[in-house]
C-alpha cells in the first residue's frame, strides 16, 4: 500500500476509534474511499482491541504511524550491508520489503530485503524478527523462499535478505495462465510439500494465504513470510513472544477457528488455511467472502457457519463467471497488500481480468467438495491428520481412487470402479440382463474388497499421524521433565514400531520415503545422538539411522544427480559416524565422514551462495578434523579445522547476528588450540584457546538459552583449564574448571533427561577433581572423583550398549587410583588400578581399535608400576613388588609402542616411552 493511502488509513483510524463501538461500522461505510482502505482500518481496529493487553504497549494508531512515517524514496539507492536498494516491493505489517542487489562484488544477486521499520524497532518486535530469521535458517526446501543473509543497519535496525521470487500469487497465477482444475491441484500439492516440510521441522506457518505463495513463470510455487510462525519446540517458547505473535496480524479470511479464539495453534491450523486456499483456487471465492467487509461477521462465520460446497458456489456464479473473474483479479486484495511480501508484477495483474477460467462445477462435486470441507472442519481433530494426508487424498482423487474424505458407500466405490474401468463396464452392460445375479455378486465382492482396502488405508494414515505425533510433538514436551526417562524410552520405542510398520508400505514414493527417513533420523537422535538430548540407546540409534540411510540411498538411486538427496544422505552419514567415533571405532567412522564430506562439497559446488550448504560443509570439515584428533593425528586435525574456520569466518561476516555462525567461528579457535596442545605447543595452543573463549563469553551471555552455545563455552573453559594445567599454572586452571562444571550443572537442571547433559556433569566433576589434587586439595579431589565415578556408572546402567560410557567408567576409575596414589595410599590405589585394567580390557574387547582405551590402559599400567615401586621402598616391602613393577612397566611400554606403530602416538606421550625404557632397565639391573 502506498504511503499516501496509509495516511488516509491513519486519519480514518484515529477518527473511528473515538466513536462508540456500535457506531464505527456505519462511519466506515460512509467515509471509506474504497473497500481496500475500509478493510485495512477494520483490521487495525481489531489490532487495537487486542494490543491493549499485549506486550507491545502500542495502540493501533501508533502502529499505523509506524507504517506511514518515512518514504520509500529516501531508501532507494541506500546501501544496507552488502546490498543496494533498488525499489520498494512490499509495505505494511511491521516493516517494508525492498528489491535489492548485491554490491560486494562476490557475485551478482538480487534479493528481497525485509526490514523492520525504525519506528517499530522495539525489543519485542526485534525478538519476533529474530525468530523469523531462526525459522528461515532451518528451512531449506525448493518450495520455500530461502534466507540468504541477515544483519543490522548502522543504526541497529535488523534486516533479512531473502530469495527474490519473481512471480504471482498462486490464485492470480492460476487465473492468468488459465490453469485447469487438475493443474491447480498439482500446483497445490507442491505447496503442501513446503508446508509439510516446515511441520516436520516443528514450524507452523500460521498465515498461509495466496499472497504468501508466489508462483514463478516456470510454475514453481514458493512459500513466503514466516513472520508470525510458531515453533513447536520447547526451546523457542517465550512468554513475551506468545503475546506478540497472537495479535491480529494473521488474515481473518484464512485464519482457523482456533486462531480467532486464541486457542492452541498446531499443524492443524495450517491445514485449515490450506483448505481456504484450495477452496479459492477451485471456485474463485473464499468460503465467507461475502462477510469479509464486516470484521465481526467474518469472525462469526469462521467460528459458527459451515461453508457452502465449492461446487455449489461455482454453479451459482457460473452465468456471471467471466465478469466476476475480471473484477476479482483487477481488485487488489484488501488484506494481502498490508503484508510483507515479494513483488507481484503489475503488468500481469493488470491483465488477469481478460482471462477465461476453465472451472466446471461438475468437476468439483463429490471428491473435491469433501476434501476441501474436511480440511475446513471447525474442530482441528476432525481435519486431516497432516498436510501429507491432505496431499495424498488429492493425489488419490487425481488417480481415480477412493479418498478418505468421502464416506465409504457402495455407490461411491462402484462409481470409482466404473471410472477406472469404463470400457470393461460398458462391455459388461451388454450382458447385464443375462447375468444380473453375477453382477450383483461381483459388486458385493468388490464392496468387501474396497471396504477392507479403505480400512487398511485409514489404519495407515492413523499410524502415520500417531508416529509423527510421538516424534515431533510429544517428545519435545517431555524431554526435559524430571523422571521422564522411562516415558521417553517407551515413546521412542512405540514411535519406531509405528515407523517400521509404515516403512513396509513406503513403495516407491520418494516424497514419502524422505518423510520416513527424516522420521527415522529424528528417532535416532532421540535414541542416542551423542550431541543431542537422548535416552542413551546407542545401538537403537544406529539401527534407526541405518534405516534412514537405506531409504535415502533408494531415493538417490532413482536420480543419482539429486543434490538434495545427497545432502540428506550426508546428514545421516555424519550421525552414524558420530556414534562410531564416540565409541572409538575410528576406522568405521572415517569412510562415513569422507563420503559425507564429498556430498557436502558437491552441494556447495551446485550453489556457492547457499549459506546452509556452506555451513554444513564447514561443520563436516570440523568433524573430520575431530576424528583425526581422536586418532592422535593432530597436524591433520588442525588442517581440517583451519579449512572449516575459513568458511565459518565468511559465514559470520555475512550474518553477524547469526548465533550459530558466530559459535562455529569461535569454537574453531578452541578446536585448533586443543590440538596444538596435544602436539606439545602449549603456548601457541593457549593463545587460540583464549581467543575462542573471549568470543564465546559474550556470545553465551547474549544467547543464554542457546544450549549449544552454553555447552561450547563449558568446553572452552575446560580446555583452557587443561592448557593452564599443562603449563603447571594451577591458580588459573582451577577457577576455569569450576566455571565449566557450573555451566554443566545448570544445563542438567534445564535438561534433566539428557544423557549428554548428565555426562557433561560427570566429566566436569572428574576434571575438577583431577586439578584439585594438584592444587593440594586432596580430600576434596577424592570425594569429587568418586562422585564422578558413580555418575558415569549410572550412565552405563542407562545404556548398557554405550561403548563410550564403559570407557568413561574405566577412565574415571583410573583417575580415582591416581588420586589415591598422589595421596600415598598405594595399596588402595593398586586395587583400583586392577579393577580399571579389567574395565579397559572389556572396552578394548568391545572395540579393539579404540586407541584412547589403549593409551589409558598403558598409563594405568605405568601407575600400577609406580605404586609397586613405592611399596617396594616402604616398610611393608615384599620381593614381588619390584617384579610386579617391572611387569607393569613392560606392559605400559608395549601399549605405547603399539600406538606408535599404528601412527596414533600423541607427541605428549613420546617422553613417556623414554621414561619407561629407563625404568625397565634400572629395575632389570636391580632384580638381577
Amino acid at each position: 500500500m502506498e504511503v499516501e493511502r496509509w495516511a488516509i488509513v491513519k486519519e480514518l483510524l484515529q477518527d473511528v476509534m473515538e466513536l462508540p463501538p456500535d457506531e464505527r461500522s456505519d462511519f466506515l461505510a460512509r467515509n471509506s474511499p474504497d473497500e481496500e482502505i475500509r478493510a485495512e482500518v477494520e483490521s487495525l481496529m481489531i489490532l487495537e482491541d487486542e494490543v491493549e493487553s499485549s506486550a507491545l504497549g502500542l495502540n493501533a494508531a501508533e502502529l499505523a504511524q509506524g507504517f506511514v512515517e518515512g518514504s520509500d524514496a529516501e531508501m532507494i539507492g541506500a546501501e544496507i550491508g552488502s546490498y543496494r536498494i533498488i525499489r520498494e516491493i512490499g509495505y505494511g505489517g511491521m516493516g517494508a520489503v525492498y528489491l535489492a542487489e548485491r554490491i560486494d562484488g562476490k557475485f551478482e544477486q538480487r534479493v528481497a530485503l525485509k526490514m523492520l521499520k525504525r519506528e517499530m524497532n522495539t525489543g519485542h518486535l526485534r525478538r519476533r524478527f529474530d525468530q523469523e530469521r531462526e525459522i528461515l535458517a532451518s528451512l531449506e526446501h525448493p518450495n520455500i523462499a530461502r534466507l540468504l543473509d541477515s544483519g543490522t543497519t548502522p543504526d541497529d535496525v535488523p534486516f533479512l535478505a531473502m530469495e527474490y521470487v519473481d512471480g504471482l500469487p498462486i490464485d492470480k497465477f492460476c487465473s492468468v495462465n488459465d490453469v485447469s482444475i487438475n493443474g491447480r491441484l498439482e500446483l497445490f500439492r507442491l505447496v503442501c510439500l513446503a508446508v509439510e516440510f516446515a511441520h516436520t521441522n516443528l514450524i507452523v506457518h500460521r498465515d498461509l494465504k495466496p499472497s504468501n505463495i508466489l508462483v514463478t513463470d516456470s510454475g514453481i510455487p514458493k512459500l513466503l513470510d514466516f513472520g508470525i510462525s510458531k515453533i513447536l519446540g520447547a526451546e523457542y517458547q517465550n512468554p513475551e513472544m506468545a503475546t506478540v505473535t497472537r495479535i491480529g496480524v494473521m488474515t481473518p479470511s484464512y485464519a482457523s477457528p482456533e486462531q480467532l479464539q486464541r486457542k492452541t495453534v498446531t499443524t492443524s491450523t495450517d491445514i485449515y488455511s490450506l483448505g481456504v486456499i484450495l477452496y479459492e483456487l477451485l471456485c474463485g471465492h473464499r468460503p465467507f467472502e461475502h462477510k469479509e467487509f464486516d470484521i465481526r461477521e467474518i469472525y462469526s462465520a469462521v467460528l459458527e457457519t459451515d461453508p457452502q460446497l465449492p461446487s455449489a458456489v461455482l454453479a451459482a456464479s457460473s452465468e456471471k463467471f467471466r465478469e466476476l473473474a475480471s473484477a476479482r483479479t483487477a481488485l487488489i486484495d484488501s488484506e494481502a497488500q498490508a503484508e510483507d511480501k515479494n513483488a507481484t508484477r503489475s503488468d500481469h495483474v493488470k491483465h488477469t481480468g481478460d482471462v477465461r477460467l476453465r472451472l466446471n462445477p461438475t468437476s468439483l462435486r463429490g471428491d473435491l467438495d469433501n476434501i476441501v470441507l474436511k480440511a475446513l472442519r471447525k474442530e482441528p481433530e476432525r481435519r486431516y491428520s497432516s498436510v501429507a494426508a491432505l496431499s495424498e487424498d488429492i493425489k488419490r482423487h487425481l488417480d481415480g481412487l477412493p479418498v478418505t474424505a468421502r464416506p465409504n458407500t457402495l455407490s461411491y466405490r462402484a462409481e470409482k470402479f466404473v471410472q477406472r474401468h469404463r470400457l470393461g463396464v460398458v462391455g459388461g452392460a451388454v450382458l447385464a440382463t443375462a447375468i444380473t445375479g453375477g453382477v450383483a455378486t461381483t459388486f458385493w465382492q468388490a464392496n468387501i474388497a474396497y471396504t477392507e482396502r479403505a480400512k487398511a488405508e485409514k489404519r495407515f494414515e492413523d499410524v502415520r499421524s500417531l508416529a509423527n505425533s510421538f516424534i515431533y510433538e510429544f517428545s519435545p514436551l517431555i524431554e526435559n521433565l524430571p523422571g521422564s526417562m522411562p516415558a521417553r524410552r517407551l515413546l521412542v520405542t512405540r514411535a519406531k514400531e509405528y515407523l517400521d510398520g509404515l516403512s513396509a508400505e513406503a513403495g516407491d514414493d520418494p516424497v514419502f520415503k524422505e518423510e520416513l527417513a527424516r522420521a527415522y533420523e529424528k528417532v535416532g537422535d532421540l535414541q542416542g545422538n551423542p550431541y543431542n538430548p537422548n535416552v542413551g540407546d546407542v545401538e537403537g540409534a544406529l539401527s534407526s539411522y541405518s534405516r534412514s540411510l537405506e531409504l535415502r540411498e533408494s531415493i538417490l538411486a532413482r536420480d543419482p544427480s539429486n543434490i538434495e538427496a545427497k545432502s540428506n544422505i550426508a546428514s545421516i552419514l555424519g550421525r552414524i559416524g558420530d556414534i562410531e567415533s564416540n565409541g572409538g571405532s575410528y576406522e568405521k567412522a572415517a569412510p562415513l565422514y569422507e563420503r559425507a564430506l564429498e556430498y557436502r562439497k558437491e552441494a556447495v559446488d551446485a550453489d556457492p551462495s547457499s549459506f546452509d550448504a556452506r555451513s554444513d560443509l564447514a561443520e563436516m570439515l570440523r568433524v573430520r578434523g575431530l576424528l583425526y584428533f581422536f586418532d592422535g593425528e593432530n597436524k591433520q586435525a588442525i588442517e581440517y579445522y583451519r579449512q572449516s574456520m575459513a568458511i565459518c569466518e565468511v559465514l559470520k561476516n555475512e550474518r553477524p547476528d547469526d548465533p550459530a555462525a558466530a559459535r562455529s567461528y569461535a569454537y574453531s579457535f578452541v578446536a585448533i588450540g586443543e590440538a596444538q596442545g596435544w602436539d606439545n605447543e602449549f603456548e601457541l595452543g593457549g593463545g587460540n584457546l583464549q581467543k575462542g573463549l573471549d568470543l564465546l563469553i559474550p556470545l553465551a551471555a547474549r544467547f543464554s538459552d542457546n544450549a549449544r552455545i552454553q555447552r561450547s563455552l563449558m568446553l572452552a573453559y575446560q580446555k583452557r583449564a587443561e592448557n593452564y594445567e599443562d603449563l603447571e599454572d594451577m591458580k588459573l586452571s582451577v577457577p576455569l574448571y569450576e566455571k565449566g562444571a557450573e555451566i554443566a550443572e545448570k544445563r542438567l537442571l534445564s535438561e534433566p533427561g539428557s544423557f549428554q547433559a548428565k555426562r557433561d556433569v560427570a566429566m566436569g566433576n572428574k576434571k575438577l577433581a583431577q586439578i584439585l589434587i594438584k592444587a593440594g586439595r586432596g580430600a576434596e579431589s577424592l570425594a569429587k572423583m568418586n562422585i564422578a565415578l558413580d555418575q558415569f556408572r549410572q550412565l552405563v546402567d542407562l545404556d548398557p550398549n554405550n561403548k563410550e560410557a564403559y570407557y568413561d567408567v574405566a577412565n574415571t576409575r583410573h583417575s580415582v587410583g591416581t588420586t589415591l596414589f598422589l595421596l600415598k595410599r598405594y595399596a588402595e590405589a593398586l586395587d583400583v588400578f586392577a579393577t580399571a585394567d579389567r574395565e579397559f580390557e572389556k572396552v578394548m574387547q568391545m572395540n579393539p581399535a579404540n586407541t584412547y582405551a589403549l593409551r589409558m590402559r598403558s598409563i594405568n599400567y605405568e601407575y600400577t608400576g609406580n605404586s609397586y615401586s613405592e611399596l617396594a621402598q616402604g616398610p611393608a616391602s615384599k620381593p614381588e613388588h619390584l617384579r610386579n613393577a617391572l611387569e607393569s612397566y613392560r606392559a605400559a611400554l608395549n601399549g605405547f609402542k603399539k600406538m606408535e606403530e599404528g601412527g596414533n602416538l600423541n607427541e605428549v606421550d613420546r617422553p613417556e616411552m623414554g621414561k619407561l625404557t629407563k625404568l625397565i632397565s634400572d629395575l632389570e639391573k636391580r632384580i638381577d
